[in-house]
């Protein structure tokens, strides 16, 4: 009788530890992040892109979100689109850079080009991602267009 007791409590016992220890698989978005463009007639594909931001210590000035996208090319593997937007407040919108909203710089080897004009978009803001599309001129002529990203959150 005892030991028909103490085995009921233990099974108990295993039980109530064991259903309070039920864990759930985290719910894990995967995004596919990603950066590309036409510059004149190459084809601009990132293989790697980043996104940070900067808060500043002013209030006025808000966040400065930072896009960073660097190039597959094995030819030019120091290639990289970096774009730049100013007070960004999460929401979609569109951002110009003849405004100085947001501002745009392309890096080839060792030449840097920087945006005259153009805009940066932002279309879809997630709990996970940012995506939008882009487009600029740069000061030494270059024209970048159809650009396209999509990241996560910084």
């Amino acid at each position: 009788m005892k030991k028909g007791f103490f085995l009921i409590v233990i099974l108990v016992s295993c039980f109530a530890l064991f259903s309070g220890c039920i864990k759930t698989a985290p719910v894990v978005t995967t995004i596919n992040p990603n950066m590309s463009a036409h510059i004149g007639s190459y084809n601009f594909i990132a293989y790697k892109t980043v996104p940070s931001s900067i808060t500043a210590q002013h209030s006025d000035t808000g966040t400065t979100l930072v896009i960073t996208g660097y190039t597959s090319d094995q030819v030019s593997p120091r290639d990289r689109i970096v774009l730049t937007v100013h007070k960004y407040n999460g929401i979609t919108n569109t951002y110009s850079m003849v405004r100085g909203e947001a501002f745009a710089t392309y890096y080839h080897g060792n030449a840097v080009s920087y945006s005259l004009g153009g805009i940066v978009s932002i279309q879809n803001v997630t709990t996970t991602n940012i995506s939008g599309y882009f487009s600029f001129t740069t000061q030494d002529g270059l024209s970048v267009s159809d650009g396209v990203f999509n990241v996560g959150l910084p």
